[in-house]
């Protein structure tokens, strides 16, 4: 049976020593380190020749995303941001050069304004600087990745929250484009 491996710095943070999710912004950075130094040594040391950069802001649904398409294939799956091109780069070029075929997957809210109601439920805490921050940065650097690597596929999912309950779930949709012009030029988020 086919299993994704999944690095993730959320999952990582529950390893650290002193971690409670209501200090989970002091713990990002550590974890965030880990979780590159993990995936970098699993891309070397792994048969798995497909990698997936997963991209979107802070509870955009990245992990429900993962969780619902991809844990069953056999991919190696860097669950975070993309926060900037440097990053995101290193990643790119370290999976090449270990003969990995690279993807993006890049999740965007349907209305952050709703994401970031979920973002303020979390058991997770952090500031909602960081949640801006997410968002716009990961955008960024998703369409700085879309001019730049041209040849790496970018699949767009659009998610969005059903009920903001305890029964609620997530809604997946994939944003088809014509071209790698209709999808640099995707609008950005709506409020609301």
């Amino acid at each position: 049976m086919k299993k994704s491996i999944i690095i993730s710095a959320d999952d990582i943070k529950l390893t650290l020593k002193g971690y409670k999710p209501a200090n989970s912004e002091h713990f990002h950075k550590e974890s965030a380190k880990i979780a590159d130094k993990q995936f970098l040594k699993v891309v070397k040391e792994s048969t798995i020749d497909t990698v997936v950069l997963m991209s979107g802001g802070a509870a955009s649904g990245k992990t429900e995303y993962v969780s619902e398409y991809l844990i069953n294939k056999n991919f190696i799956i860097m669950d975070g941001t993309l926060l900037n091109l440097i990053g995101a780069e290193i990643k790119i070029k370290n999976s090449i050069k270990n003969n990995k075929i690279v993807q993006i997957h890049a999740v965007i809210p349907k209305s952050l304004n709703t994401a970031f109601l979920v973002f303020l439920q979390r058991k997770r805490k952090f500031s909602p600087l960081h949640f801006y921050n997410t968002h716009s940065m990961a955008r960024k650097t998703l369409f700085e990745i879309a001019n730049k690597y041209t040849d790496i596929p970018i699949t767009i999912i659009e998610s969005e929250y059903i009920k903001l309950k305890k029964t609620g779930y997530m809604k997946f949709s994939q944003i088809k484009f014509n071209n790698r012009d209709q999808l640099k030029s995707f609008p950005k988020p709506k409020l609301a």
